[in-house]
């Protein structure tokens, strides 16, 4: 069992007792939850303490974390999904067996790959705000993540020895959702 996977191995040797099914538990879920938990804390944090100290209004705080909490958390989802999916794709492809742990990035290199990556996604959506007026904005925005989540799903694909183009449409659909998901969210509470 990997430590991604929410798959109990139910195997005579593996059905053991009720504390040692719960510990591989939540050896299997320990990631998913720092991840998920730690990501969206930060973010919405960040974006209330922007947006309430940029704009002094409670209404754009609200809305602008509500949109945040909500992509990020189904963005997190799809991020694990699409990670998960291409570790267990990439081990099925190696032809000497499982991937050797020993060889990943030390902790610190890893939190820094992550987030060079995170800050560079970031700012493909957001430098045509800062370029362009905001009706242009929207959609070149919209265009360039497009663009950019298709690349970055097929890399992923090429990397692990899946059909790259699937990998493209699967990465931009996980994440469309998430896009659609704060949408919605700023259609249902728009602010004047």
């Amino acid at each position: 069992m990997t430590s991604t996977s929410l798959v109990v191995d139910t195997s005579p040797t593996a059905r053991g007792t009720s504390a040692e099914r719960r510990a591989v538990l939540e050896h299997a879920t320990v990631r998913e939850i720092v991840m998920g938990a730690q990501d969206n804390l930060t973010t919405v944090l960040a974006v209330m303490l922007g947006v309430s100290i940029g704009s002094g209004r409670a209404d754009l705080v609200a809305l602008a974390g509500l949109s945040a909490a909500v992509a990020e958390a189904v963005s997190m989802g799809g991020v694990l999904y699409s990670s998960t999916r291409a570790e267990a794709a990439l081990e099925a492809h190696v032809a000497t067996g499982p991937i050797d742990r020993r060889a990943a990035l030390a902790p610190a290199a890893s939190g820094a790959v992550t987030c060079l990556a995170a800050l560079c996604g970031g700012l493909v959506p957001l430098t045509p705000f800062a370029l362009l007026p905001l009706p242009v904005a929207i959609y070149v925005s919209v265009g360039a993540s497009v663009v950019a989540l298709f690349l970055l799903g097929s890399l992923i694909g090429r990397i692990s020895g899946s059909t790259w183009w699937r990998d493209g449409i699967r990465l931009l659909l996980v994440a469309g959702l998430a896009a659609l998901a704060s949408a919605a969210v700023g259609a249902a509470l728009h602010v004047a």
